[in-house]
């Protein structure tokens, strides 16, 4: 057991880095659209090698491979727009929103799967939208610009697609190829950026705002496998630990964490309205997450 917390802790402290780390890259290094692209060009890349080295099987259906290529669309799409949400506007809230996406595959399987709704579920539908409602205080100095809205809107709605992928994918016949199905995802995330990174280049007149050996690169590479880990990790652990256990530990945690870095490392400075809707958030999400 004691093997499964350490897991455990190393998922919610590689989340909790990753969120620092591309929120230094956002706020610090990037310039557009096209730093953003090539920064998770190179993270895929090392996603993908992790995959590789980790026993990834190129035989796979062709439900798998469909799937990883939607999934990869969409996980790409909520990479690029968690990176311009921080660079817009609050670390905290960006990954707040993020999380709050379980809401989008949690009332999926209720609908498709049939998925009991207790009374955890309910209690927590209601207080992320507690949670939206809090968020948005104009007296704060981390204010919710429009610009940042429509970016964590859209990383609400991206994850928690990310989120209904994963369970389409987990409840077929094809389930045990995870493994394949995420090494297929990093690749064509790796290709679509890649086609992404030269049309907007070309589009755009682009320049890098980073060198290859810079620090950003380094940066890009560690958050494309922490990516790769977190996944690989959280996605074991959900079949060996309790869901009332697993969930509130590992959303919670990443939550708490990334939002003591934010205000410790970062500077970012919370209303008392804001960081009531923080706490609820985090109880919202672990609640999501728990099944009774």
């Amino acid at each position: 057991m004691l093997i499964l917390y350490l897991l455990l802790a190393v998922s919610v402290v590689a989340d909790t880095l990753k969120n620092s780390f591309m929120n230094s890259f956002g706020k610090d290094t990037m310039k557009g659209n096209y730093d953003a692209l090539v920064f998770n060009c190179i993270g895929f890349v090392g996603g993908a090698v992790f995959f590789l080295i980790s026993g990834w099987n190129i035989k796979t259906s062709w439900f798998s491979l469909v799937l990883a290529l939607i999934f990869a669309a969409v996980t790409l799409l909520a990479q690029y727009f968690t990176v311009m949400g921080m660079s817009l506007g609050s670390m905290t809230y960006t990954v707040l929103f993020s999380y709050c996406g379980m809401l989008i595959p949690t009332v999926f399987g209720i609908i498709r799967y049939s998925q009991p709704v207790g009374a955890l579920k309910i209690i927590g539908l209601v207080l992320m939208l507690v949670t939206f409602y809090l968020s948005t205080d104009p007296k704060s100095e981390s204010k919710i610009t429009g610009k940042w809205l429509f970016f964590g809107i859209g990383n609400f709605v991206l994850w928690g697609a990310v989120g209904v992928i994963q369970l389409i994918h987990q409840n077929s016949v094809y389930a045990g190829e995870i493994n394949d199905f995420l090494g297929y995802s990093f690749v064509f995330m790796l290709v679509i950026c890649i086609l992404a990174c030269v049309v907007v280049k070309q589009k755009e007149k682009a320049r890098l705002g980073f060198g290859i050996k810079s620090r950003a690169t380094v940066l890009a590479v560690v958050c494309g496998l922490f990516v790769a880990i977190i996944n690989k990790i959280n996605l074991y652990l959900s079949g060996q630990m309790p869901s009332i256990i697993f969930f509130p530990i590992v959303n919670g945690g990443v939550i708490i964490l990334s939002s003591a870095i934010a205000v410790a490392v970062f500077g970012e400075k919370l209303s008392l309205k804001q960081k009531l809707g923080i706490i609820v958030g985090i109880v919202s999400v672990c609640l999501l997450g728990i099944e009774l």
